[in-house]
This record gives structure tokens, C-alpha cells and sequence, in this order.
């Protein structure tokens, strides 16, 4: 059966209403937008849209700080030192003679007390401790041929009331003791002034 001419057919009337509507509400700036596309319209752009607020993430507990003990410096014992090696000042006796002519050389070399007195008796040695000893021997005011008279061994060249110092070690000491022992003198005092006023430059005591 055939339509009639002015009757339009549904789908007609869909497709031109869909039209009319599309064109008028996007481009032509006509009525406001109703239905489907009124919504669609009035939904906020992606920019407009609410950007979710970012949620802090769970706490993570440090692990606690455990302070180090501290480390007390230790100082480590010093190694004991043998008296053999330690050096200790040791004094004597000598006359002004005596003591002007030590002190005048201390000053002219580059010695030091220790190492004159040392050269004095390594010089003794090697003279000779007897013949050294005679030598320093004064005459005796009283003289007999009937009467032996003893041996002063006090009255020796080389003492006197000035004292002197020198700094040996233990076994240093040990060395000179042996060797005053085997001059025959009764301590250290006498026989280094002895062989120090037979060795030092300058005139020898009277």
C-alpha cells in the first residue's frame, strides 16, 4: 500500500529531528540544549574537573637510633726502662785549677760534660792507673827512712772544693767504680779528679 505524500515516515521525522537539533544547539548558537545533549552540555570539561587530592601513604616507623658506646682511648704501658740506661747526674770534686781548664774546653768543643769525663779516663787506661795515680801523688812533708810512712790518698792533684757534674748511666758507673777499685783509691771523687787534671790542656795543679 502506497503512503501518502505528505505523510512522512517515522524514521524521517527521527532523523530530522536528530538534525535540527544537532545543528542548531552546536553551531548556531540557538535555543538552549534540552534532553541527552542539554546533560551532555552542562558536564564540566576535563579541566573544570576536581582533581582528587593525593592521600599521604602509611607512615613507615624508623628504626630507632642505638648510640654507639663510646671507645675510651687506652693507652698502651710504656715498656719499663732499665736503670742500666738511664742516665742520672752524678758530681765530684775538683780544684778551681782544675774546673777553669774543664769548663774553658767545654766551651772551646763541642763536648759535654759526660764525654770529657769519659775521654779523661779512657785516657788513664791507656796510660795506665798506677803510673797515673804515682803521678798525682804529692810528696809527703814528713819523710823518715827508719819509718814507713802511709800512703795519703788524700792529698792527690786534682782535688779541691769545686764541684763538678756529669750525668752516666747505671752501668757507666759500674764501669768507673770497677776502675777506681783497681787504681787503689777509695771513691770516684778522687780518681776523676785525678785523671782529669793529667788530660785537660792547661797547666797541671802543683
Amino acid at each position: 500500500m502506497t503512503p501518502p505524500k505528505n505523510k512522512k515516515t517515522s524514521d524521517q521525522d527521527d532523523e530530522q529531528s536528530m538534525s535540527d537539533e544537532g545543528v542548531g544547539n552546536l553551531f548556531t548558537g540557538g535555543a538552549a540544549p534540552s534532553g541527552a545533549l542539554a546533560g551532555w552540555a552542562a558536564q564540566p570539561g576535563p579541566s573544570a574537573q576536581a582533581v582528587p587530592t593525593a592521600q599521604p601513604g602509611p607512615v613507615v616507623p624508623r628504626p630507632p637510633v642505638v648510640p654507639r658506646p663510646t671507645q675510651e682511648l687506652v693507652e698502651e704501658p710504656t715498656p719499663p726502662v732499665s736503670d742500666a740506661d738511664t742516665a742520672k747526674p752524678v758530681g765530684f770534686y775538683v780544684s778551681t785549677n782544675v774546673a777553669n781548664r774543664f769548663r774553658k774546653l767545654r766551651k772551646q768543643s763541642d763536648l759535654t760534660h759526660t764525654q770529657i769525663v769519659f775521654l779523661a779516663v779512657e785516657a788513664a787506661v791507656e796510660k795506665g792507673l798506677a803510673q797515673v795515680v804515682e803521678e798525682a801523688r804529692r810528696t809527703p812533708k814528713f819523710q823518715s827512712k827508719l819509718f814507713a810512712v802511709a800512703t795519703n790518698n788524700t792529698d792527690l792533684r786534682g782535688l779541691g772544693p769545686v764541684q763538678l757534674q756529669y750525668k752516666p748511666t747505671r752501668a757507666q758507673r759500674g764501669v768507673i767504680d770497677g776502675l777506681v777499685t783497681e787504681a787503689g783509691l777509695p771513691d770516684h771523687t778522687k780518681f776523676l779528679a785525678v785523671v782529669l787534671d793529667q788530660y785537660l790542656p792547661g797547666r797541671r795543679d802543683a
